[in-house]
């Protein structure tokens, strides 16, 4: 008996550790190969901040991983921590790593092992009663239909790049496992003891730490998902002590972003995100839901998948109807909040989508975790139908027909014929997606596209000019040298490409906790009083420095790098580094010697606008 259950296990992982291979074999595929990609940064508004952190943990340790932000805010620091770790230790053996290729490793090992093992353990949920060869392919199918769809992982490291976010989504498949066993325990009496309860218990919060360190805002995500499952199966009163719960959260978080954002009229929805607009017809979205965000004849044959898993799990799931419901519940959920966030306009739409900044970014990395567990629950449901769903017991004409739609093709094929054809959807889907799915070649394209400065527009983030104006900046200025310049120039990049001490090293660094030196600066050189300027600058320490180097008076500098990229427009506060890009304030500070002329930095594929490097005259 014990070797056939150790048999029967090693078969199981081994079919697991396969569906592991093969969708980190797929993920790699994906990820761009260029030089430029491993050693140059990725080109998109959030990607100078990512950097920024790292390069700040690497200059003051982990003593900063609280205050990764240049006002010494909170920033969810695991993503970051990791890369740090990785080029420390590479360091320590010798090996030298660059933050880009660190940011890429960490990147593939959390979005080519940890996301696939995650939704594999939790999609294990909805089969582990199912037959050996059936929960053997499922352990094979579901790792790669998890990288399969463009929306998750890929699409996190383009949009933004949202990486933080993008890692707390690899990790909340393995939270919504944990939290579902606790569920179970704390619910079923045969299944409740003192041992499993601490197990799962222990694991659920462990996990709910690393995700909250991964990006906090993944909570909404986990309640989305987690809140069918505990209607569906805790009392009246644990369900009425969960919606308190949700009240009283709800309630601070209304307190800390009033707090945060003070001056918006947060008491009426229709006012919120009043700049917003939708980038998706409602036709569109909804296709977007069901096709797993996969193109072509592929989208097509998930979009039938999802289809019959979503009816197949209702009528077919035996004893497990309350899963059955939650499960649909959660797919029902995800994508009422998809739709909303990207079709939709008005105070409903903008209540629902509040939590997930309004856009379509952030909740289309939620439709494979709905779509994934549904057809894992499906396929389930298909190769081995169970008696007993309440569905099928409601009307004679209702047995009839499903006893007709489900039974099998034949004594030699077990199947039923929607079986078959969810199994022939299946095979070619995941043909088609691993030999041509253009919408992720697109985005590969895209994302090394935007690491080439060579082929960048000239006046955009990091163009060929730009690129080498900084590296000439760089070997001019001391190492300890504070500079000032419009972030949004794309000045902000010499803190990525050389950790060059950026006043502004980030296109938002926020004037709050610590961060009043950033609009101080901007109020003095606007003001043209000289000795107010230099009263202001001169004193600066850095974020980026004042850990390691807290009393260190260092030199200041301005920079002068064109106007404001037109790809970084789009935020919302641009007006306040306006200031730096008058010709007129900053002639007049150089006549009366409070700038220094250092030197020109010409730019021939950008004329017209000043290109220089300044000295503040600091006493």
């Amino acid at each position: 008996m014990l070797p056939y259950r150790f048999a029967l296990r090693n078969r199981l992982l081994l079919s697991s550790c396969l569906g592991l291979l093969l969708s980190l074999f797929m993920v790699i595929r994906w990820f761009p190969k260029t030089w430029n990609m491993w050693n140059l940064p990725i080109q998109a508004i959030d990607a100078p901040s990512h950097y920024y952190f790292i390069r700040k943990l690497m200059k003051n340790g982990l003593s900063a991983a609280l205050e990764l932000n240049p006002n010494d805010g909170f920033y969810p620091p695991l993503f970051h921590v990791l890369v740090y770790l990785l080029i420390s230790v590479s360091n320590w053996l010798g090996i030298e790593i660059n933050i880009f290729t660190g940011l890429n490793l960490i990147w593939l090992l959390t979005s080519g092992i940890l996301f696939p093992m995650g939704m594999l353990l939790w999609c294990s949920y909805f089969y582990s009663d199912a037959a050996i060869r059936y929960r053997t392919i499922l352990n094979i199918v579901v790792p790669v239909l998890s990288v399969l769809s463009v929306a998750h992982p890929y699409w996190m490291l383009n949009a933004g790049p949202l990486i933080a976010y993008g890692l707390a989504t690899s990790i909340l498949p393995f939270l919504m496992y944990f939290s579902l066993r606790l569920l179970d325990v704390l619910t079923i009496r045969s299944e409740r003891t003192v041992t499993r309860v601490l197990r799962w218990s222990l694991l659920t919060i462990i996990f709910a730490c690393l995700m909250l360190l991964a990006h906090p805002r993944l909570a909404f995500t986990y309640l989305v998902f987690m809140g069918p499952f505990i209607f569906a199966k805790m009392s009246k009163k644990n369900i009425l002590y969960f919606l308190l719960f949700v009240c009283l959260a709800a309630v601070f978080f209304f307190i800390y972003v009033s707090h945060r954002d003070r001056g918006k009229d947060y008491l009426h929805p229709s006012a919120w995100f009043h700049t917003f607009r939708p980038t998706r017809s409602f036709g569109n979205a909804v296709q977007t839901v069901l096709t797993d965000s996969i193109p072509g004849f592929a989208g097509i044959f998930m979009a039938a998948l999802v289809c019959i898993s979503f009816i197949a799990i209702l009528l077919l799931c035996g004893a497990r109807f309350r899963d059955a419901l939650a499960v649909d519940g959660a797919f029902l959920l995800t994508s009422l909040i998809f739709i909303a966030s990207s079709a939709l306009t008005g105070p409903v739409a903008n209540v629902i989508t509040a939590a997930w900044y309004r856009g379509e970014t952030r909740p289309l990395t939620m439709i494979p975790l709905a779509v994934v567990p549904l057809l894992a629950f499906g396929l389930r449901c298909l190769l081995e139908p169970q008696n007993g769903s309440p569905l099928l017991t409601l009307r004679p004409s209702e047995r009839i027909k499903s006893h007709l739609l489900f039974r099998p093709v034949s004594s030699y094929v077990q199947l039923s014929l929607v079986g078959v054809a969810t199994v022939s959807f299946l095979v070619l889907t995941l043909v088609l997606c691993s030999s041509f799915e253009p919408a992720k070649k697109q985005l590969s394209a895209i994302v090394a596209g935007s690491t080439n400065v060579e082929t960048q527009t000239p006046g955009e983030q990091l163009s060929r000019d730009k690129y080498y104006a900084l590296k000439k900046v760089h070997n001019l200025v001391e190492d300890d040298a504070v500079v000032v310049s419009d972030p949004l120039n794309g000045s902000m990049y010499g803190m990525t490409l050389y950790g060059l001490d950026m006043l502004y090293p980030v296109y938002n660094p926020m004037d709050t906790k610590n961060g009043r030196v950033f609009g101080n600066v901007e109020r003095a050189f606007a003001s043209g009083n000289s000795e107010h300027l230099l009263h202001t600058v001169c004193p600066v320490v850095t974020s980026y420095t004042a850990k390691s180097h807290p009393e260190d008076r260092s030199s200041k500098y301005f920079l002068t790098m064109g106007p404001q990229s037109p790809s970084l427009r789009m935020f919302t506060y641009k007006e306040q580094y306006y200031p730096f890009h008058d010709d007129r304030l900053i002639n007049e500070y150089e006549q009366r010697g409070t700038l220094v002329k250092i030197t020109a930095l010409d730019s021939p594929n950008e004329p017209g606008s000043q290109w220089n490097l300044y000295r503040f005259a600091c006493k």
